[in-house]
């Protein structure tokens, strides 16, 4: 099997203390769309096995492991074991979406490998069971498993499907150079005194609800509406990310928007022209640099091979 798996972007993301829950973990309230590109890709190949299950990874990237620490390999294993079933998979993962960027690559190659293991047993695993099973092995898998934009909440286990259709929208995606690990960007948010988080994803969501019978400017909504309460502590402690951000700023962008806990930037068009205006103002500043559009209508297929 040959599947993608795309990335995402967090349009809000409030992050609250975490002290409300009794597993070290934050809860939060994100507004995900899931973007075509960057996307990883990956290639499945199964047989019975005999005695036991075998799970072999391969990756492009030698930085990344390919044993019980990534995230693919996980996936696999916890399908396997729920299904009682002996097989030998090998998973091939070609990487295209940055690490340490907070665009939930490796969260998106697990949810991929969820998603064809269950078409390749013809859905074996109902849909709650297959969500319980991507929570327990990342935060962020749940909502890969949703194939349209989601609101997100608890530590990320709590998907909710939105009632109306997100129009089309354009941008660019900038990757600054240098990743930040999440655990120290949740460290730096939890060191700000008396921080108070703010409510975005469901002021933006309401916006959203009020005019969805109706035709509206997409960007310019979004552009009052993005928020992400680890912006200002990871432009603080980053400067090179800071520095990015006021770049694509001061190239025109509507709204510039840090990705989940970063590195990457994500910077609003008015449509594709102007995401194409601002590629070929910054080319000169970033290395990677990409169009990206909140549409991705084959993101999900799995193709046979």
């Amino acid at each position: 099997m040959f599947l993608r798996a795309p990335c995402k972007i967090n349009l809000t993301l409030d992050v609250f203390d975490k002290k409300e829950r009794t597993d070290g973990y934050h809860n939060i309230d994100s507004f995900v769309v899931q973007f075509r590109e960057p996307a990883d890709e990956l290639r499945i190949h199964i047989k019975p096995a005999s005695d036991r299950n075998s799970i072999k990874v391969t990756c492009n990237d030698s930085r990344l492991p390919v044993d019980t620490r990534n995230l693919v390999y996980r996936a696999a294993d916890a399908y396997l074991t729920h299904i009682d079933s002996l097989f030998n998979i090998e998973i091939d993962l070609y990487k295209r979406i940055p690490t340490e960027a907070g665009l939930g690559g490796g969260s998106s190659d697990a949810a991929a490998v969820l998603r064809a293991l269950n078409n390749y047993f013809n859905q074996k695993v109902e849909p709650l069971e297959l969500t319980a099973m991507a929570a327990h092995i990342g935060s962020d898998v749940p909502l890969f498993l949703a194939e349209k934009p989601v609101r997100v909440r608890g530590r990320g286990e709590i998907i909710e499907s939105l009632d109306f259709e997100l129009p089309v929208f354009w941008g660019i995606l900038v990757h600054p150079g240098i990743g930040v690990s999440t655990p120290h960007a949740y460290a730096a948010l939890d060191a700000v005194p008396n921080r108070q988080p703010v409510t975005s994803t469901e002021r933006l969501l309401s916006r959203l609800c009020d005019k969805k019978e109706i035709p509206i400017n997409i960007s310019e909504l979004l552009a009052t509406g993005l928020s992400n309460d680890f912006e200002p502590v990871v432009l603080t402690t980053y400067p090179d990310i800071a520095k990015a951000h006021e770049i694509i700023v001061s190239a025109g962008a509507l709204r510039t928007l840090l990705c989940g806990s970063g590195s990457a930037i994500f910077g609003l068009a008015r449509d594709l022209q102007h995401a194409n205006q601002l590629v070929d103002i910054l080319t000169v500043n970033f290395s990677s640099i990409m169009i990206v559009s909140s549409s991705y209508p084959d993101a999900f297929n799995i193709k046979q091979i």
